[in-house]
This record gives structure tokens, sequence and C-alpha cells, in this order.
């Protein structure tokens, strides 16, 4: 596989890559096998830049683009002849590599090319090597009876300059005298990157689906409405697979408690399968109904072609259907369900929208919404593309092999670490829900906030499994406090390793990251765990919890930026901590925003806590009981969701404007906010924070509640 220099465009690195991939084994280099290096690999390129020329105007396969390769001695500037019949045309092809991206085409190579339709129209067969006189013979009826195109393929992104037109206008006059039969037709790079990004894509799923009971939605989206039998909903699964939940939030996620109870209705109660499955949601790009009936419609079965196929809603019960069908097929045949198919004309925004609406009744995660980002979309088509790695996206998805790719779990968890602030790494040891936390401070939105590069995207995956399993084994080694560094500490560590080595030159191409990092983390993980251990005891005391540490965002800048500059100073691990100070609590809400304590959607309401304030608001606040009430969300500055309103606030500043409207005059100026919003069983966020602290036993003053 080759690497890319830091010359090379990231869009010439793919394209070659799935040159190789998809023409290594196809195309005939008996003549060029005796090359070797660079002299092998730009004349494989430029034969398969023809092939895949062909490919894209042809709309044909890849094995039989590269059967009407030429290129090679005598091919007279034609480096592939594709003589297509069945089309009532033929494709000449010339083709031109650059590594750089820069290829042109000049007035020369277009003379040549020129002359090779010349000798073709002569006759002129010996003159071409043996390959190309084949396909000369094959092509000169076209060239003389029906269409032919002179096809340029040009790594580059410049047009033909105006001498090399001027060549080719020439021989289209010439050509063109007694009716248009040549053309010309230029591909440049951009033409070999989307092309190769469209063999990546999967195949749309065609499917026919035949409804009983049915009915046409009325509205803008036409969409239908009816009931299907199991048995064709396991023969869609057969025959498609997962394929036929690409654009659902999640994958079929195997065996769970859900899906064994789903096989059990289908196998001992088919008959009532329909009353007690919530059914499925299809969408697709289009659609076409045939009625069984031409005077009743909706009295006799309809059958809809469907194309560009997804389910959005119901993975879990396809993949139960279809395992129940394989093992008691004669019992569940008897099983229908219900469907619902819409119609989005390839509308992706709109196939999104559909697929989170659908899902939002189940236990869908936050993970399951964010995998159809499309930054996600854009990671697996370019790691693939470029480095030939898979990247899982959806939960459910079998994981690949470490070797050949990564999860999206997998990759968060690798920029958490490598982000430059300390705090992502303490999110995640807080909870790994974290990671798909939205919003402007979310961690999703920063880790993603910008595609990574496959080739970051790579390094870091690569940089944290050797973290971790360098940190698992010391960990395993050790009975002692730096063994409980190594327990809890890994994700910093991890950072830690990013930071010093080498996250500055994660995208830099020229990089040894192997030498560089990986090789280095072996020695440099143990003093890493001695120097936290021992700044742990130092700054924080020797019955801080190293745990609950590792989980505090200040503490891990400050870790952080100690272990650093000693490594920066050279300065050895000290023997002796110094008397630790205490640091300050951290503030109630990114508290148990961190340890995901409260579930989004969790109901709250509002206490007062003093008599003049709970006078002040009684009025007004029983006018209107939704004026008290709120939900919990999952959000750093505004995770009070008030029923009044419908709007997001913070604790504190939702507490203000219920006092505003209340006009409560002599309010005072500031509030503390999370004692005045409560669970239902009467605890107060605040209450709540506190147990945390107790639990975490830090030692630190009481007074550190603030938020925003």
């Amino acid at each position: 596989m080759a690497t890319p220099g830091a010359d090379i465009p990231r869009q010439v690195t793919q394209v070659r890559e799935q040159l190789h991939e998809v023409f290594d084994d196809v195309l005939n280099v008996s003549d060029i096998a005796h090359f070797r290096g660079d002299g092998y690999e730009q004349r494989f390129l430029s034969r398969a830049l023809a092939a895949l020329a062909v490919r894209r105007v042809a709309k044909c396969s890849a094995a039989e683009a590269a059967q009407y390769v030429t290129d090679g001695i005598a091919d007279q500037g034609l480096d592939a002849i594709a003589p297509l019949p069945e089309l009532g045309q033929v494709l000449f092809v010339q083709a031109k590599w650059s590594d750089a991206g820069s290829a042109t085409l000049d007035p020369a190579a277009a003379k040549a090319m020129v002359d090779g339709l010349n000798r073709i129209e002569n006759e002129l067969y010996e003159q071409f090597n043996q390959r190309a006189a084949d396909l000369a013979v094959k092509a000169r009826s076209l060239l003389v009876n029906e269409k032919a195109t002179l096809v340029i393929a040009l790594m580059g992104t410049v047009d033909l300059s105006p001498q090399t037109r001027e060549v080719l206008d020439n021989a289209l006059e010439e050509f063109n005298k007694y009716g248009t039969r040549l053309s010309v037709r230029v591909l440049l790079a951009s033409d070999f990157y989307n092309q190769i990004h469209e063999d990546l894509r999967p195949e749309p799923i065609n499917l026919e689906v035949r409804l009983d009971d049915w009915y046409q939605q009325k509205g803008t989206l036409e969409a239908y409405q009816g009931t299907v039998s199991a048995e064709s909903v396991s023969e869609w699964y057969e025959q498609c697979g997962a394929g036929l939940f690409e654009q659902n939030l999640r994958a079929p996620l195997g065996i769970t408690v859900t899906n064994v109870e789903i096989g059990q209705t289908l196998t001992s109660e088919p008959t009532m399968f329909w009353h007690l499955n919530n059914g499925l949601t299809m969408i697709c790009d289009s659609l076409k109904a045939r009625h069984d009936s031409a005077k009743a419609p909706q009295s006799r079965p309809t059958t809809l072609s469907v194309t560009g196929v997804s389910i959005v809603n119901g993975a879990q019960t396809v993949r139960a259907v279809a395992k129940a069908m394989r093992d008691e097929g004669e019992a569940a045949a008897n099983a229908t369900l219900s469907i619902k198919v819409i119609n989005t004309g390839g509308d992706k925004d709109l196939g999104v929208r559909v697929s989170q609406a659908a899902n939002r009744q189940n236990a869908i995660e936050a993970r399951d919404y964010v995998a159809l980002e499309p930054v996600h979309q854009r990671i697996k088509a370019n790691l693939r593309a470029e480095l030939r790695r898979q990247y899982v996206i959806k939960r459910g998805e079998p994981v690949p092999a470490p070797a050949i790719g990564c999860s999206l779990d997998e990759l968060a968890l690798a920029l958490a670490c490598l982000h430059p602030d300390a705090e992502q790494a303490a999110r995640v040891a807080s909870s790994t829900e974290n990671l798909w936390e939205q919003g402007p401070n979310g961690s999703h939105t920063l880790l993603f906030g910008r595609e990574p590069s496959p080739q970051k995207v790579w390094r870091s995956v690569l940089t944290l499994r050797a973290a971790r399993s360098r940190v698992y084994e010391l960990g395993n080694k050790r009975e002692d406090r730096e063994a409980t560094v190594a327990e809890h500490g890994g994700f910093l560590i991890a950072h830690l390793l990013f930071q010093h080595l080498g996250a500055a030159s994660i995208d830099d191409p020229d990089f040894d990251w192997d030498s560089e990092v990986l090789e280095k983390i072996e020695t440099l993980v143990p003093e890493l765990v001695k120097r936290l251990a021992h700044l742990i005891a130092t700054l924080y005391g020797a019955r801080a919890q190293i745990r609950t540490t590792f989980q505090d965002a200040a503490a891990c800048r400050e870790l952080v930026q100690q272990v650093l500059g000693q490594l920066a100073d050279g300065i050895a691990v000290p023997e002796q901590p110094v008397k630790p100070r205490k640091p300050r609590r951290r503030n109630t809400v990114p508290l148990l925003v961190d340890r995901r304590l409260i579930k989004d959607g969790t109901p709250l309401h509002y206490e007062p806590l003093t008599e003049p304030e709970r006078i002040a608001v009684a009025e007004w606040l029983a006018e209107d009981e939704s004026r008290r009430q709120a939900t919990w969300v999952n959000h750093r500055t505004r995770s009070i969701l008030w029923a009044y309103d419908q709007q997001q606030y913070s604790a504190s500043g939702l507490v203000s404007k219920i006092w505003l409207e209340s006009g409560w005059d002599d309010q005072p100026v500031s509030n503390q906010g999370t004692a005045r919003w409560c669970v239902a069983d009467g605890r107060s966020l605040w209450d709540m924070a506190q147990a945390i602290h107790s639990e975490e036993n830090d030692g630190t003053d009481e007074d550190g509640e603030d938020e925003a």
C-alpha cells in the first residue's frame, strides 16, 4: 500500500490505492513485470487509469474495462481501445498519470492520438502491437459507421491548453465532414475521485413489497401503510442482509431480550404477531404501485416496486423474523406484520429525519443518533479509499478485525485522548456516553466538528490500542498505588502519550509514526504511571481517590501540565511528595452531565428555598402548573427544559426568569438554581452532586457551588 508523501494530494492517494485494489488482479501486466519500483508503478497506474476511464464512460465492470487496455510499445497513442457495439460507439483513450495530480496533455501527445485514429481508419493494423491491433480491427467499423469518442484521461485539474485543443479540433473537423461521428471527452482528477467513491458505495436495494389491507397515506409524500407476510420479510433479509438497514440508526443487535421475545411470539403465537409488534418503517428513493384490481384496488393486495430501499425502524424485528423462519419456518410463516413505506424521492436529509423520528419511542442511545451524522460516512469512505481500512459506524454491526479497521466507538475514544484539552480524557473516564454529547461544548462536536484525515484516524486508533495494551499489562503486574493509576488513568496516559510524542505531527505523512510514537510506548507508559502516582499524592494527598481524580477535568489539566513540564525539562520523578493542597469542588451541572447520573427526559420540579420566595411566586405558579415543571437535559450550560415554554435554560437562569415573570420586586441578585430544581424523590440537583462529592471524599471545602 502506498504511503502518501507531503506533496501528494489525498485525493490522488485515494485514486491510486483504488486503482491497485481494483485492477491489480485483472490488468495484463506481463510485458512490464520486469520493471521494479517506480518504473513499474508509473506504467501500471497509467494503464489502470485508462481502464478506469473506460469504466466511467462505458459503465462497464472493472474486468471488462481492463480487457480494452493497449498501453505499451506500439500502442500508437491509444492507451485503450474499447469497441462497444451494443452502445453503437467506440472509445479511444489516452491516459496521463501524475503523482502530484498535475497531469496534462501536450499537443504532441494529442497528435499521436489522432495519428492512431488515422492508422485505424486506413487499416494499418500491422503498425500496432498485437493487443491493440486485435481491438483496432473491431473498432474500425464503429469509427467509420457509428460514433467514436476520444477520451482524454488526466490525473490533473487543468483543462486542455489552447494548442492541444487546436490539434483535437482539427481532427474533429476532418472526421466530421460528412456527419458528426467523433467527439472529445476530457476526464480530470475529480472525475476519477468521484468514480472510486461511487464504486465503494453499496449498490441500492430494490424490492417487491406485496401489501395486504393497505391504504395510501394522503399528504405531500407518497406513502403506503399495509400488512406484509413474515415470509416476505425473511426473504428480504436473506437476499440483502444488513444492507437493508443502510439508513437505520443502528444495525440488528443480535441476541437481546427483545429479539428473543420477538422470535418466541413468531413461533408460538404467529397470529398475534401483528398485534404485538410495532412493525416496520421503510423509506425508498422511488416506488411504483401495481394493483391487483383496477376497479376496486383497495379490495385486493397491491405490489410496490421500490428502489433505493432502507428499513429505518424495525431492524431488530427483521433479524428476529429471519431467524425464526430459518429455525421454525412452518410456524412463523403464518405471521404478518405492519409496514409503512415512504417515498423520500432520494432526499437523504429527509431520510435521516424519518429514521430519527421513527426510533424516538424505542431504547435508542445518543450514540445511535450520531451514527447518522454525515461526517462518519465521509470518514468511512475516505478511510476505505485511501488506506483500505474499514470503519464500522452503527451499533450492532460486526466490528472488523483490528488489522483491517476500527469502530466509531474506538475512534471516538482515540480522538478524545488525542484532543489537546485533557477535559476530553476526563469526560470519557467518567462515562463513555459523554462521547456522543452534541452542542458547542459537546464531545462529539469537538471531536468530529472537522473530519479527521484517514491518516489521523488510523494513527490515533493504533496509538490508543498500544497505550491501553501496555497500561493493562502494567496494571496486571502490580498491586500498589501505581496499579490503581494504571487501572483508572488509561485515557489520561494515552492523552499524555499523544501530547508528548507526536500529536502535532499526526497528519504529517513524512513523520515516522511507528518509530517516533508506537515504539516508544513500551518504555514511556511505566514512567508516566510513576509520575502520575507521585503527582496525585503530592497535589491532592495520599488519601485522594485516584479514580475520581482522573474524572476531574481541572485535575487532569493540571496533571498534564505538570507531567509534560517535567518531561520537557528532563526532571526525574521526585521520591517524596510535598504537602497537598485542597482543590476546588467541581460545578454541579458539569459533574452531573459527566457522570450521566440523570437520564435525559427525567422530570424535575421547582421548589422555592425561602419563605419570601415561596410567597412571591406562589400565585404565578398556581395559574399554570407547567410553570413549575421541567425535564433534565444532559447539556453543560442549558440543562433544564422548561415545560411552560419548551425552551432550555441553565438552572439558575430559569429561576431568575421565574422570579422576573412572577413580578418579585425584591428578588436577590443571584441564586443557587441547582438547589431549587428537584427530581421526583425530592432530591435537588445540588443534593445529588453533594452525594458524589461525599463518595469521592476529596476533603475539599463545602462552598464550591456555582453554575452558568
